[in-house]
């Protein structure tokens, strides 16, 4: 048959009313070789906590504190989409939900978008820690997976309107993928951006949704860049770089102020049609290094209407 033996040691410890719990466990741990994170304290039924100071529990010279070896660690937890590193705690007995809990209270990220990883391999809820592999001084990985849905809409070239469902760990590249998809438009060359205060912002093709601040209904741009010339009636020419959904009228008023010239007295020609106000340089097809000619309004122009 198999018996228990309860063994019981005092050691003495030279210590201060202001030294921390942390402070004695340390000391423990050098005398006995007890890892700290291993070491329980209790002073008259009372869970001496590792911040708290001796004074705090009112223990006093030639007291006795017990101590509990348990099979406790401390291990870290990596959170890379928030650049967040967290100490646990923990005991080999608990589960990796019991873990995963705890990075819920400090790290406030939900049980369901909690994915961990250690050691290349998905860390189960149900498992126990010792099951894991896990041991003193490790980290665990937590990969966060949103499983928020979206909503979102998606402006091709200023001409039309895509609507999309999404989810948050989605990054602009899947997003845009999804949009050429859709719309038959060749990969590569497109933008994703948000208009803001000033003009259209581009997002990050490799940055999720969520770390892109995009919310529910938020309107995004798809555009491409391009660069063209400017044929002045002077003869010279200007290079201007601008996205494929910017309007005539922006363009008129980059033109503008480059040459100072007042509004209204020209109008632009590109392949024999006249730029009307309001329409989106994709919808004339402005390619890249194409020239636009500039026209002073000397007599009445009949715009063409696209």
């Amino acid at each position: 048959m198999q018996v228990y033996v309860k063994v019981i040691k005092t050691v003495a410890v030279d210590v201060k009313c202001t030294d921390t719990v942390d402070q004695i466990k340390s000391q423990i741990g050098a005398i006995e070789g007890i890892d700290k994170n291993q070491q329980t304290l209790f002073f008259a039924g009372n869970h001496l906590e590792d911040d708290n100071m001796l004074s705090d529990y009112s223990i006093l010279a030639n007291t006795s504190v017990d101590l509990y070896v348990t099979d406790g660690m401390q291990i870290s937890v990596s959170i890379p989409s928030v650049g967040k590193i967290i100490k646990l705690n923990v005991k080999k007995s608990q589960s990796v939900a019991d873990v995963k809990a705890v990075i819920m209270e400090k790290g406030g990220i939900p049980l369901d978008e909690q994915m961990l990883m250690h050691a290349g391999r998905q860390l189960e809820g149900h498992h126990l820690l010792s099951q894991c592999g896990l041991s003193n001084g490790q980290t665990i990985h937590v990969l966060v997976c949103p499983n928020a849905k979206l909503r979102i809409s998606v402006n091709v070239y200023g001409e039309r309107t895509r609507d999309l469902d999404v989810k948050l760990w989605y990054t602009i590249a899947d997003v845009k993928l999804m949009v050429e998809n859709l719309e038959g438009l060749p990969s590569g060359k497109n933008i994703i951006g948000r208009t803001q205060l000033g003009g259209v912002v581009a997002l990050e093709d490799t940055e999720t949704l969520q770390n892109q601040h995009v919310r529910n209904n938020d309107n995004l741009v798809m555009y491409q860049n391009v660069q063209f010339f400017i044929r002045t009636c002077e003869g010279k020419t200007l290079t201007i770089s601008m996205k494929t959904c910017d309007t005539t009228d922006e363009v008129m008023k980059k033109i503008e102020e480059r040459l100072h010239m007042k509004e209204g007295v020209f109008y632009l020609l590109y392949r024999g049609r006249v730029l009307c106000l309001g329409n989106t340089l994709h919808e004339y097809k402005v390619e890249n290094n194409s020239t636009i000619h500039m026209c002073l309004r000397n007599s009445y122009v009949v715009e063409d209407n696209v």
